[in-house]
């Protein structure tokens, strides 16, 4: 099963996505956004252009300044999208959101 994008359309307030190799040897910062005011946003990673062939460990770090946080991520794995598992709604001042998934590139 290869996963072919990671889709990411709401940001409130600070995503990164970093890609850790099954070898453990580093890590890859596949993304770093920030944003607020509820905007929407739409970027399409696709791995196979970033990342050498393998399986990962995808750490999403989601991080909010205050108000309510929201992040929307989902991963598109032989031709079905399906959403990474949103976080509770939190209004707390930090990290809020952490999961970690697996996937081929």
């Amino acid at each position: 099963m290869t996963t072919t994008a990671i889709n990411v359309t709401f940001v409130d307030n600070e995503l990164d996505i970093i890609a850790i190799p099954s070898n453990g040897l580093a890590s890859v910062n596949l993304l770093h956004y920030i944003s607020g005011y509820n905007d929407t946003m739409n970027v399409k990673i696709i791995p196979q252009h970033v990342l050498p062939a393998g399986s990962y460990t995808l750490s999403f770090v989601g991080i909010n300044w205050g108000g309510p946080a929201r992040f929307d991520v989902s991963l598109t794995t032989n031709g079905v999208t399906t959403p990474v598992t949103p976080g509770a709604s939190s209004s707390a001042v930090g990290v809020v959101w952490s999961p970690s998934v697996q996937i081929t590139v």
